[in-house]
């Protein structure tokens, strides 16, 4: 690793806990990460005691090891949850602890022979015992950051082409260029970026958007459009760009990188179909060509050319069938510019437009702050057991938007946004 390498693995470590943590002083931190990942977490630990973290605890995924239970458990065991795992997620709650979580597949597919049956036990039990933890995340109780550090089979399966230490390096390029970390100013360079993308934001609710359509042309096997959907947001929808911030105001990125602008939609209120532009993986298991088709809100069709047994799995998980994230995404996104499918959903959502299955974002509705879940449910916002995103965005893709008012303006053309919504205007 070259001394220069080694500058920007510092400097992308300490963006991500000063500014996409934003750890403060006196606070505790949960990594996660594979153990692939230890050199640089080693760097991300040092840099979180420097900002004056309590304590750094590092929570060690291996992928081999999940599958030995997978493969080999008794059944009657793959609901088991130990109940210290849910006593060190409340002690995390109750603490505010931040989490920076690390992903880069170290074993790429390496679940491809598993049921997705004992996959879709196993991850529905986490999610129910471990349900407070997820919502307070989601709800930016706590702060928290998505980011990524190459593996070797990570970076040979996004250049093929390429040797293994050549691949994993023009990975960590990639990495830092499209979270800025090239840039002479990172941190000035993410705030720059905030504002540009509130411009969007604000154009949203000026008009008022409630509906968002979003129309391909371009014709699928069936002869038909290759999407036509209609989203349909709550009643008081609130878009959200780059940043969050927790109930006191303190503000964080919960992704780097990220070029989305997302909301929360009704769960009742999605009508029509829809096609995946890239592939994603729910139950760690790939998905690919999908399709799915919506009445009152609910998936009652789909199919897929890769995984079709994998959604049939998936969508038996509680409140898997209904949304609860729209996200617009302009494809000349520095990461959908870089021409490569990513393999890992950080990076392949924000290179497109994208729906989210499954739990929704609080913060997508306006004074969620102060709901209780019953009335978070009554204005739609969807409760369920997993989130998982799926990309739609295509480069003929045009999105309108219908306003309060029975206006409709037009947010995108050909997968770009207009003039018009860059401005705020």
């Amino acid at each position: 690793m070259t001394p220069i390498h080694q500058s920007k693995i510092e400097r992308y470590a300490e963006l991500l806990i000063r500014t996409g943590v934003n750890l403060q002083p006196g606070q505790s931190l949960r990594i996660g990460a594979e153990l692939e990942h230890a050199p640089f977490v080693r760097v991300a630990t040092a840099t979180a005691y420097k900002a004056g973290a309590r304590y750094v605890h590092v929570d060690w995924d291996d992928a081999p090891t999940k599958k030995q239970r997978l493969l080999y458990s008794e059944p009657q065991y793959l609901d088991f949850f130990p109940a210290y795992e849910v006593a060190r997620h409340q002690e995390m709650v109750d603490e505010t602890w931040a989490r920076l979580a690390l992903v880069g597949d170290a074993h790429p597919d390496l679940f491809d022979d598993v049921d997705p049956a004992r996959m879709m036990t196993i991850a529905r039990t986490r999610s129910q015992k471990i349900k407070f933890y997820n919502q307070a995340q989601m709800s930016n109780q706590l702060q928290w950051c998505v980011a990524a550090v190459p593996t070797a089979a990570w970076a040979q399966k996004v250049f093929p082409n390429l040797g293994g230490d050549e691949a994993v390096n023009q990975l960590w390029q990639l990495i830092f260029r499209t979270c800025r970390v090239d840039q002479p100013d990172p941190v000035a360079a993410w705030q720059e970026h905030n504002r540009t993308l509130n411009h969007v934001v604000n154009f949203l609710h000026h008009h008022d958007v409630r509906v968002v359509h979003f129309l391909d042309s371009a014709r699928g096997p069936d002869g038909k459009p290759s999407t036509d959907l209609t989203v349909g947001m709550t009643d008081a929808p609130r878009w959200i760009s780059a940043g969050s911030s927790r109930p006191d105001g303190l503000f964080f990125f919960p992704n780097m990188p990220t070029e989305e602008t997302f909301s929360t939609p009704h769960n009742g209120r999605t009508e029509g179909w829809v096609r995946t532009s890239k592939p994603t993986f729910p139950l760690e298991r790939r998905v690919e060509d999908a399709w799915f088709r919506f009445e009152g809100g609910e998936v009652v069709d789909f199919g897929a050319t890769v995984g079709q047994e994998v959604l049939e799995q998936f969508f038996a998980i509680r409140g898997a069938k209904r949304l609860g994230e729209v996200a617009l995404v302009d494809v000349r996104s520095p990461i959908n510019q870089a021409g490569v499918t990513f393999y890992e959903i950080l990076f392949d959502e924000n290179a497109t437009c994208h729906i989210a299955f499954g739990e929704a974002y609080p913060e997508g509705l306006r004074g969620s702050e102060d709901m209780s879940a019953e009335e978070l449910a009554a204005q739609g916002v969807n409760d369920a057991d997993t989130h998982v995103d799926f990309m739609i965005g295509t480069p003929t893709m045009k999105v309108i938007g219908h306003c309060a008012d029975g206006r409709e303006l037009i947010i995108m053309e050909e997968g770009k946004f207009t003039d018009q919504v860059l401005q705020g205007a």
